[in-house]
């Protein structure tokens, strides 16, 4: 938590980035958290599927002040947008050294300053009279800015890896949103939180397109150790979030994580003890960010912020049904 010099009571938390083995005049009180990550394609469709060589991302085409548009990664796991440094020329806008906001990332924290948009728009999502943290660093390395999920309160928004398209929509009632669907639970104000099972445990979900690699927490391993009887055989590796501390962790492949009838196999899991699960109550409870290594192997990922509702279209190669 920090507080400005204006009063501004704000934690925004941004992503990983995971290594090999040895990523009036004041703004009103919020709470904003999160987390978002680099992903490592470069690519100029809106969809990115993951493919066994490289890890997928979500991009929105957005205005910003009326000018663009500009490219934005899709966070779902992040409760605020953010804007990327290298856009403040571009907007011929100054950051405001006077309202900093402390971001804080899956290991560590720095505070940054914000800035004032007029608008923000993208598809049937408008946000107006906004102020943003600005971000620098390999996250915004290739992007112009990160949309969270506070212009998403009402919205429906449908990844089609398929067919390379992106659609910010308002939730049509009673319509199942995909094949699969799965009823959530907003945490955090904004994040989507939903139950799964994970090698046969039970555990918490948030839902995070922003983050490319799947992280869980050690209470997720000492559940998965204990079910199957086998000893804590695992990789060492490395996560450094965007405000670029490292943390040391563990990778280590799991059977099955399965969302509602659906499943995906034969997935690795990194592993640690990262400070977004305690921000986020889940510190003592098996609890796993699910990123694009996982969303990105399906057909089409669908999450419905009105009713609270996660659903999917698994591809048939690579998703199981149960």
């Amino acid at each position: 938590m920090y507080r400005s010099s204006r009063g501004l009571l704000a934690t925004l938390a941004f992503g990983a980035l995971c290594g090999g083995a040895s990523g009036s005049d004041r703004p009103p009180d919020e709470t904003i958290t999160g987390t978002s990550a680099l992903s490592a394609v470069d690519d100029a469709r809106d969809v990115v599927p993951t493919t066994p060589d490289r890890i997928g991302r979500i991009l929105a085409q957005v205005m910003v002040n009326g000018q663009g548009p500009y490219r934005f990664m899709v966070d779902t796991g992040a409760n605020h947008t953010a804007l990327s440094a290298s856009m403040l020329s571009r907007l011929g806008l100054s950051p405001d050294q006077g309202v900093l906001i402390t971001v804080i990332g899956i290991v560590g924290s720095q505070t940054t300053a914000s800035v004032h948009l007029d608008s923000v728009d993208a598809g049937l999502l408008h946000m107006r009279d906004v102020q943003i943290p600005v971000l620098a660093g390999p996250v915004l390395a290739d992007i112009d800015g990160i949309l969270g999920s506070d212009g998403l309160t009402d919205k429906t928004v449908t990844a089609d890896f398929a067919h390379d398209r992106l659609t910010i929509s308002r939730g049509v009632g009673g319509v199942p949103i995909a094949d699969v669907v799965v009823p959530g639970h907003l945490i955090s104000q904004r994040l989507l939180r939903i139950d799964c099972r994970i090698g046969g445990v039970s555990a918490k979900a948030v839902i995070d397109t922003g983050s490319p690699r799947s992280l869980a927490n050690f209470a997720l391993l000492n559940a998965l150790l204990r079910r199957s009887g086998e000893s804590a055989s695992s990789a060492p590796t490395g996560v450094v979030d965007a405000t670029e501390a490292s943390q040391a962790a563990v990778i280590r492949p799991v059977p099955s994580l399965q969302f509602g009838t659906a499943s995906v196999d034969n997935l690795y899991l990194t592993f640690g003890n990262f400070r977004i699960f305690k921000d986020w109550g889940l510190e003592n409870q098996p609890a796993v960010l699910v990123g694009m290594d996982v969303l990105g192997t399906f057909a089409e990922i669908t999450i419905d912020y009105r009713r609270q509702e996660f659903g999917v279209y698994p591809k048939a190669d690579m998703i199981s049904y149960r």
